[in-house]
């Protein structure tokens, strides 16, 4: 019988076709007439771990071998070749019968023999070989170590016979020896070696450095390492010189030891060098473009055998020159002129496999010439603005560092536990850093450099704006050089115009400031700023409107030194005031108002189209300006900016900044004016919900017309602090004020205010339960409106009256007088006032029964009210929604809305919105059933307006009330309720 393994495994009789047999008879095989255990068995058919039935693969699989070698032969007869015993298993294997012992002994005889017959012998223990042994089994640790040994043995034998050959000059052999062995093994340098002579002794001179040439190329990818001295040695002798690719050059710097983050920006770069278009980073000064070159570099070297070189294009000194005298050639092989060697290098990268490192490129013109030109060259270009004409390029931007990459780079040069102990300090720093990677770096270097210095005395530092770049540096690294080379090579245009967009303070802008600033058109700026924002000297981002906004880094801002033109200055913060107020007069509009002259018409359309997102975008902004008119001394142009300011975001909302218009006034001593100012400014706390400021305002301003004589005003004044007190229920007072506000506005003749001061009280004598009053007032109030020049009053005299014509019962006239009212607010382009008539119609579906055109127009009107900022009438509107819900039968709608109008109410300190929405509450509660929850929600509501002065919402919710509890406690309050009402507890 015979058995052979130098190959495919195979026997002279039908071996088993199942896998596990054949592995099995491996390992039996590789040990001959030794008894393998049955573990060992195992742990080669299962390397990773064996299954629970591995003992009974094992014995199936032996039992299968059996049949194969010894058919019809017992497990126990002495004739049996597979035996058992010792809890393993025996082959037993004749003399002759393995090719692994055929081979053994005629190399053994060839070590002893000479000349000729070592030759045959050589040659007939490698004719044993059909491939690579155990070829085509799977094989598992016993095995594997077996054939490596049997594959060392073969290729001692080989390397024997093959410098019998080359001593013999037999070339033609080595050649079609070594052909298939080297390229199944093309990193192995022995053969590489051999196969070169022998190709050399055959005259093919080229062949055989291509052999080298594969050999070196094969040793740098799979192993990182250049050519020994053996292979080195077989160059020499087939060339007469030495092998320049000894030594391919690397002239790449050392990577940087603590390099951390742009991980996606080095996968990106790895992909890129896959192709010969040059890469291209692009990225503001400081932001680690070099430093990524580098990481990217050392990461692919292996794939460009022929070398890795690098060159600074501001170096003084030819690249090119230095790149060829890298490559090996002589300072006499060089062309003194520039054409000539750029085609020697053009020749010479061709089919080379190079990477170039070209850094601090200027222009297109400058790479070209320096690009590599073979299809496996690869090219890594570092430059500050993008070069466009550089086609087929791959760009990727070097930008900001993200906070987290920020963080860890910081640690890895300080040292982590330092950052640990002061989080808050290190976030300070870092926000002083700007994402630029070389302040982060100078940043960790000083703070390794000064030990004894804390992180937060450090970051203190960075906050003071004159001393943060001299702070960023450590050694001869430091932020401000090399700002400065940013900006030396700007041109003169460019460096005016960033020096004008220098504004202190601001963190971004719009194109239209910058316009501003520039004295330019629009598109002269834009052009512009799109020089700036390709230089990286600009950051260019679009906003949620899609417009793009700028940011000048705070560094480079600072590296400016000079501060912006007064003028310029001036120019911008005025078209800010314009759009400012355009914006204010777009938000109380249905349509766009007119354009304004003094604004280019694109931005006015884009302002007017969305003033809320406007205001948004710029509320920073335009904060800073009020502050900064107001510091240069612009006067008239910061009242400008702190009125519009304080309209569009409000006095509790706006902070200092909207107070500042009232602080010019007041320091002039222009109490008129001051007035006006406080009236607005309590308009605008009432418009928010904050009572107690506006009552506040309203004192204030009522005291100051008064002292000028201004009846209009101080009757204005009146009006508004008895909506105050109406609201908060102090309806004496109330009562008073209007009163008093009447005779003076009669005096004076002041028709629109005797309106709106008639139907104020027209309201409040039908929340004191005088409905032929309030009738009186409100008929006064139609025919005095019918008489002013505005007739937006008359709308809202008749969206008031038709609020108590509903709660009276008077459907129809209240649908008349609304229709009329939201015509006239529709007209006006008053969302405000139309968003109030909207709800008031969604009040008077949903008591008509109609619940589709409530939700309707209470939704519109939620919309407009959200639309315009009014957060406290938005919650009237969702206490009005959960009403209407309640009639409706929706219930958990209803619910959802009057938690939100009453958590608004809770958080407003409005009283009486309160109590409304628990009057909701309870009567929801009680369609539900849940009459304790009812009844505590009614019986809450009707003290609250018992408080407030309100008997007819008093009985309204103790109506309810008794409809839930049968206890008769109510009774006794709802009589003294009706005697307010009829006989008046207030003051007539």
């Amino acid at each position: 019988m015979e058995f052979k393994v130098l190959g495919p495994l195979a026997a002279s009789v039908p071996l088993p076709s199942a896998a596990q047999p054949r592995r099995v008879l491996a390992v039996l095989l590789a040990r001959p007439n030794e008894f393998v255990h049955r573990d060992t068995l195992v742990d080669e058919l299962w390397p990773q771990g064996p299954p629970s039935s591995a003992a009974a693969v094992v014995q199936m699989a032996v039992s299968k071998l059996r049949k194969a070698l010894s058919p019809g032969v017992p497990v126990d007869d002495v004739g049996q070749r597979l035996r058992s015993g010792r809890s393993g298993y025996r082959l037993t294997v004749s003399d002759g019968e393995l090719d692994v012992t055929a081979f053994s002994e005629l190399t053994a005889a060839a070590a002893k023999a000479t000349g000729a017959e070592r030759r045959v012998l050589l040659e007939q223990a490698l004719g044993l070989w059909r491939g690579r042994a155990f070829a085509d089994v799977p094989v598992g640790p016993l095995v594997e170590a077996h054939r490596l040994w049997l594959e060392d043995q073969r290729s001692s034998a080989l390397g024997k016979l093959v410098e019998l050959e080359l001593a013999a000059g037999d070339h033609k052999a080595v050649a079609d020896r070594l052909g298939p062995e080297l390229a199944a093994r093309p990193g192995d340098e022995r053969l590489a070696g051999w196969l070169a002579e022998a190709l050399h002794g055959l005259g093919r001179r080229d062949a055989a450095l291509a052999v080298l040439d594969r050999c070196r190329q094969a040793l740098w990818e799979h192993a990182g390492v250049s050519p020994g001295e053996e292979l080195l040695a077989a160059h020499r002798r087939i060339t007469g010189t030495g092998w320049s690719a000894g030594g391919a050059p690397c002239r790449l710097p050392p990577a940087t030891p603590d390099f951390t983050g742009r991980a996606g920006e080095l996968a990106e770069v790895g992909r890129a060098l896959r192709g010969p278009a040059p890469v291209v980073l692009h990225g503001a000064a400081g932001s680690g473009k070099s430093a990524l070159a580098v990481q990217a570099a050392w990461r692919v070297r292996k794939r460009f055998p022929d070398g890795q070189l690098v060159g600074d294009l501001r170096d003084t000194g030819d690249v090119l020159t230095g790149f060829l005298r890298a490559l090996g050639l002589a300072d006499e092989e060089i062309p003194t002129e520039r054409a000539g060697r750029i085609s020697l290098w053009q020749s010479h990268t061709a089919d080379r496999r190079l990477l170039v490192i070209l850094e601090n490129c200027r222009s297109e013109a400058e790479v070209r010439p320096l690009l590599p030109t073979g299809p496996g060259c690869a090219a890594i270009v570092t430059t500050r603005r993008r070069p466009a004409g550089l086609v087929g390029a791959r760009f990727v931007e070097v930008g900001a560092l993200s906070d987290a990459e920020s963080r860890d780079l910081l640690g890895a040069i300080a040292g982590e536990a330092r950052l640990s102990a002061e989080p808050d300090a290190v976030r300070r720093v870092l926000t002083r850093c700007d994402g630029l990677a070389l302040a982060v770096r100078a940043a960790g270097m000083k703070l390794l450099q000064r030990p004894r210095l804390s992180v937060a005395e450090f970051a203190a530092r960075l906050e003071n704006e004159r001393r943060r770049l001299d702070e960023l540096a450590a050694g001869d690294l430091g932020v401000r050089p090399v700002l400065a080379d940013a900006l030396a090579e700007l041109s003169p245009r460019q460096r005016k115009s960033l020096r004008l967009l220098g504004f202190p303070g601001a963190t971004e802008f719009a194109g239209w400031f910058a316009a501003a600033m520039l004295g330019r058109s629009e598109g002269e700026a834009a052009e512009l700023l799109d020089e700036l924002v390709d230089d990286h000297m600009l950051h260019a981002e679009p906003d949620r409107m899609g417009v793009v906004r700028y940011r000048l880094p705070a560094l480079t801002r600072l590296a400016l030194r000079e501060p912006p033109d007064p003028g310029a200055l001036r120019r911008a913060l005025t078209a800010m005031a314009a759009l400012a107020e355009h914006a204010l007069a777009a938000l109380g509009a249905e349509y766009p108002p007119s354009r304004r002259p003094d604004v280019p018409a694109a931005v006015s359309d884009r302002v007017a189209a969305d003033p809320i997102g406007w205001r948004d975008t710029e509320r920073a902004n335009l904060a800073l300006a009020v502050r900064t008119a107001k510091n240069h001394g612009w006067t008239e142009l910061a009242m400008r900016l702190a009125d519009a300011y304080s309209d569009l975001v409000g006095p509790a909302k706006g902070g200092s900044p909207a107070w500042l218009g009232f602080g010019i006034v007041r320091d002039r001593v222009d109490l008129p004016a001051e007035a006006g100012k406080l009236l607005k400014l309590g308009h605008a706390h009432a418009d928010a919900g904050d009572l107690a400021r506006a009552r506040t305002c309203f004192s204030l301003a009522e005291t100051r017309f008064r002292s000028v004589g201004d009846h209009p005003g101080t009757g204005s004044a009146l009006i508004a602090l008895a909506d105050v007190d109406a609201d908060t229920g102090r309806t004496g007072a109330a009562v008073h004020a209007l009163r008093e506000a009447l005779d003076l506005l009669r005096d004076c003749g002041d028709l629109a205010g005797q309106a709106m001061a008639s139907a104020q009280f027209g309201s409040l004598w039908d929340d004191l339960g005088d409905f032929r009053r309030a009738q009186e007032c409100f008929d006064a109030s139609l025919m005095l409106s019918l008489h002013c020049e505005d007739g937006r009053q008359h709308d809202r005299s008749a969206k008031r009256y038709a609020d108590v014509l509903r709660r009276n019962g008077r459907m129809d006239e209240a649908g008349e007088l609304l229709t009329s009212a939201l015509i006239g607010t529709r007209s006006s382009r008053e969302r405000h006032w139309e968003a109030h008539v909207l709800r008031s119609f969604g009040d008077l579906h949903a008591k008509a029964g109609d619940a589709g055109e409530s939700e309707r127009c209470l939704a519109r009107s939620l919309e407009l009210f959200e639309y315009v900022g009014h957060r406290h009438a938005a919650a009237y509107t969702h206490r009005s929604f959960g009403e209407s819900l309640r009639l409706a039968g929706e219930h958990g709608r209803a619910a959802e809305h009057l938690n939100l109008a009453m958590s608004t109410f809770r958080e407003l300190g409005d009283r009486r919105g309160g109590g409304y929405a628990l009057l909701s509450f309870g009567r929801l509660r009680a369609d539900e059933g849940v009459a304790s929850e009812a009844a505590d929600g009614l019986r809450t509501a009707a003290g609250l307006f018992r408080e407030l002065g309100f008997p007819v919402w008093e009985l309204r919710a103790l109506k309810d009330l008794s409809a839930v509890d049968q206890s008769g406690r109510q009774r006794d309050r709802a009589r003294e309720a009706l005697t307010k009402i009829r006989f008046g507890a207030t003051p007539a």
